[in-house]
């Protein structure tokens, strides 16, 4: 069972996060050296969502780090290890459903996953634990697709020929087994692996509309609704964004997918 102490953490941190103001709210250095060297500084900026809130122009996102990188096999088990509740025997049937941490071998062996790959068959509420453990959090949808939308050479992808093409054929071309993260070129805030490897965990996961900072949306926290295709869409061209949007909209917070993992931000 999960102790309470942990457990009301966790609450707190989410409760917390969902009451900040996105005028209030912003990024907080980390308290660790090791997790300055995990993360990179995103500074401030705006960003077209895929599903805009109506009447609302670009969302607007506040300076904060995000992970370089995926969390790794490597950096999962070490966190199991330190919080064993979080393992696969432990971890109670309402944080992970049937999937959590499938393709390991034993609670605490990764087995022939390699250990710089991304850790996948973790649920919300594993991500978001190991992510408080580390003084840090899930990045929003807003502050992912704003980091996803940079190119390789400018921090506006769409402004490169080809960016469509390419974040589509990464996002249709992933593997059952992923290779290591950082294996390709960052993009040009510095970040690995936002299209290729996983999907990826984020805060206000199936909250398609939404405005700069989905932890403070309150009763305009909506759900995408799919079924009306691409009706409303900022951008109808953007085919490997209506796959995240749709595929994110399904989740519930126990879900635990093979190829699903996530990074921290702060």
């Amino acid at each position: 069972m999960i102790r309470l102490t942990r457990f009301a953490s966790l609450l707190a941190t989410i409760l917390a996060a969902l009451a900040a103001s996105p005028q209030t709210a912003t990024a907080q250095e980390p308290q660790h050296a090791a997790l300055v060297h995990e993360m990179v500084r995103v500074e401030a900026g705006e960003v077209d969502l895929l599903f805009p809130v109506e009447g609302e122009g670009a969302a607007q996102v506040e300076a904060f780090l995000i992970d370089a990188a995926p969390v790794t096999n490597r950096q999962f088990l070490e966190f199991v290890n330190a919080h064993p509740e979080w393992s696969r025997s432990q971890v109670p049937a309402v944080f992970a459903a049937t999937g959590y941490l499938a393709n390991w071998a034993a609670d605490t062996d990764f087995g022939a996953n390699l250990a710089d790959a991304p850790v996948t068959g973790v649920s919300w509420f594993a991500a978001a634990a190991y992510c408080e453990a580390r003084d840090a959090r899930l990045p929003t949808e807003a502050e992912w697709e704003y980091v996803a939308r940079a190119g390789y050479q400018q921090r506006d992808g769409y402004a490169e020929p080809g960016y469509r093409e390419r974040v589509l054929a990464l996002t249709t071309s992933r593997s059952v087994k992923p290779g290591s993260v950082r294996a390709g070129e960052p993009n040009a805030f510095g970040v690995h692996d936002l299209h290729g490897l996983v999907w990826e965990w984020v805060f206000d996961v199936g909250s398609g509309f939404n405005t700069a900072d989905s932890r403070s949306e309150g009763d305009r926290r909506l759900q995408l609704v799919c079924g009306g295709g691409s009706s409303g869409a900022a951008d109808k061209s953007d085919y490997a964004a209506f796959l995240r949007y749709a595929f994110r909209s399904g989740l519930s917070g126990d879900y635990a997918g093979a190829g699903l993992g996530f990074r921290c931000a702060a």
